[in-house]
């Protein structure tokens, strides 16, 4: 007997579509939860957490289901006889096989108590269902001509494959009154918390008070100025790993050298400024530059200081020399740009002295994070994540951030290191550093970590570094496309989103300095799309105002705004709550 003939006797009834060809389906469980609910209440409880209608493969199964449902919910009994009643008032008793098939139910089920199983196995089947229904939604994707942009497709396809596991999946649309029962449920459990905070918290008294936390499906703005302040004059020679360049015509994208002299990135460049207080530094070596009064300068045992605050014989961090002398002159143009190292230093002058250029965001993941353990995922296209991960630990162990960066802590700040480490190390936040990241690649590392590990926060630092890849008409519509692409995220995940953005040179020209929702950077859409917009500012030019920032809620579409003042430790790397009044 040869294979062919043996694998046709055996192969069963040919009659009929192919097996493997029918959806995922199990009749007898589906029949058994219907049963064990009919003959109990508790079965019913069981039941209705994980199992929804459209579960069902058999459509009479998804009509006898919704009946049970609609009695339990009025608190009436649902067995053989009231169900039946129901369906007959809805002129269904027929079309699901009338009252004996409510009976023959009963009588198949093995035992109510573990109707919870059986729902699960119904459950399981309706998944494989739509897993089969998106996999021919791909297929017929990947197969179809004109279908669009490439990466479009793919983050379609990943959107499908995401559904299949969402257990919302599978409508779309809901009646008024089938949501007055959750928003009621919401309500009275929001009533009976005492200070639990309702979404998730971000570290701040004033501001939680005023927001109850970030909820799901928001996306929140939180933009500054990129380097307010900290600027050289426009003539400053910059040397690059070609030769040289200067304050006033070097452009992001360009490379400067760091302070061991190796290739670094820009990755930010302001406006030309005018009208700042300036000043000549003097270097031992004769060396002079012209920086305004609030440049910072990396200084040996001091860590970040200011021009105005420089001192003679003040030793330059990563350099034998020293500051002479520093004098006042009239105001010059001014720049500043940002570069792509984890010291932030550039070399400036023709010498090549070390100078430094330019974090609510990271505070807020904190809190989330490490304090109320909420998982929160961190995806920076700025700063590398040893970067973050330094600033971090200076903000929970109180250690000056320099002191991390150079290595010099006391015995006393390797214990709170020690013990900081010891609480941080199992905090769900993740830190992804991926240079050049599409959207595309946020979204899918977004859906895999809600799967994983239940996010429940997202922070993009920061909007204007990102890119498309495709091309577009212009920077301002790719930044629309992101900050639209962003809330659809924050919505389907049912997450806040974080997106740190940048200001452009609006509040530099207004004389009290403060930034407004108009000033954001690139695109208005931001400003559209944004469920609360944030913006941080600081009065430099008020000494009585040291150390302090204010946090402007400039839009907050579910309640008021407000201002709010934090105090901001610079050497900490953190803001933090100012001193209440008692």
């Amino acid at each position: 007997m040869s294979v062919t003939e043996l694998n046709r006797d055996f192969a069963g009834p040919t009659d009929g579509p192919p097996s493997d060809r029918l959806p995922p389906q199990d009749l007898i469980a589906e029949q058994s939860v219907l049963g064990g609910m009919l003959l109990s209440k508790d079965a019913i409880a069981d039941v209705l957490e994980g199992l929804r209608g459209v579960d069902f493969y058999r459509p009479a199964h998804e009509l006898i289901y919704d009946a049970v449902l609609d009695l339990y919910g009025r608190g009436e009994p649902a067995d053989a006889i009231t169900v039946a009643d129901e369906l007959t008032k809805r002129g269904d008793l027929q079309r699901v096989g009338g009252q004996a098939y409510l009976h023959q139910l009963i009588q198949a089920v093995p035992t109510a108590a573990n109707a919870g199983y059986y729902a699960e196995i119904v459950r399981e089947r309706a998944m494989l269902r739509r897993l089969v229904e998106a996999g021919t939604r791909i297929v017929q994707m990947g197969y179809s001509e004109g279908g669009g942009d490439v990466e479009d497709i793919v983050n379609a396809a990943q959107a499908e494959v995401y559904a299949v596991a969402d257990k919302r999946g599978g409508e779309d649309y809901v009646q008024l009154g089938e949501v007055l029962q959750e928003t009621l449920d919401e309500v009275e459990a929001a009533a009976g918390r005492s200070d639990e905070m309702i979404g998730v918290p971000t570290g701040f008294i004033e501001l939680d008070k005023l927001t109850h936390g970030l909820h799901p499906g928001q996306m929140i703005v939180v933009a500054a100025r990129p380097a307010v302040g900290k600027a050289l004059a426009l003539d400053t020679p910059l040397p690059t790993p070609t030769g040289w360049t200067t304050m006033g015509e070097v452009a992001v994208g360009d490379e400067l050298l760091d302070a061991d002299g190796r290739p670094t990135r820009v990755v930010g460049a302001t406006e030309v400024m005018e009208g700042r207080p300036c000043f000549e530094v003097e270097f031992s070596d004769g060396t002079v530059i012209v920086a305004d009064a609030q440049h910072q300068w990396a200084i040996e045992g001091a860590g970040i200081v200011v021009t105005e605050q420089l001192v003679s014989g003040q030793q330059v961090l990563r350099d034998e020399r020293s500051v002479a002398e520093v004098r006042a002159i009239e105001s010059v143009p001014v720049r500043c740009v940002e570069v792509d190292n984890d010291e932030h230093l550039y070399l400036a002058g023709p010498t090549r002295i070390p100078t430094h250029n330019s974090t609510l965001g990271m505070d807020i993941a904190r809190a989330a994070a490490i304090k109320h353990k909420r998982a929160t995922a961190v995806f920076s296209l700025e700063m590398s994540r040893t970067e973050i991960t330094m600033r971090v630990l200076a903000a929970e162990a109180q250690i000056q951030l320099q002191d991390l960066r150079k290595g010099t802590i006391n015995d006393e700040g390797w214990q709170k290191l020690a013990r900081i480490m010891g609480k941080i190390s199992d905090s769900p936040l993740f830190i992804d550093d991926s240079p050049n990241m599409s959207l595309m690649e946020i979204r899918a590392k977004c859906r895999r970590l809600k799967q994983q590990h239940n996010l429940k926060l997202v922070i993009i630092d920061y909007l204007q570094l990102m890119s498309s890849g495709k091309r577009v008409e212009s920077r301002q519509q790719e930044v629309s496309e992101f900050s639209r692409a962003l809330k659809l995220l924050a919505k389907e995940l049912e997450v806040p989103v974080i997106a740190i953005s940048q200001l452009n040179r609006g509040p530099e020209q207004r004389t009290d300095k403060r930034p407004q929702m108009s000033d954001l950077r690139e695109s208005g859409s931001i400003e559209q799309d944004a469920d609360m917009v944030i913006l941080l500012h600081r009065d430099r030019d008020n000494p009585d105002r040291e150390g302090e920032a204010d946090v402007i809620v400039a839009k907050h579409r579910n309640g008021p705004t407000a201002d709010i003042v934090l105090a901001f430790q610079g050497h900490y790397a953190r803001f933090s709550n100012m001193a209440q009044n008692f």
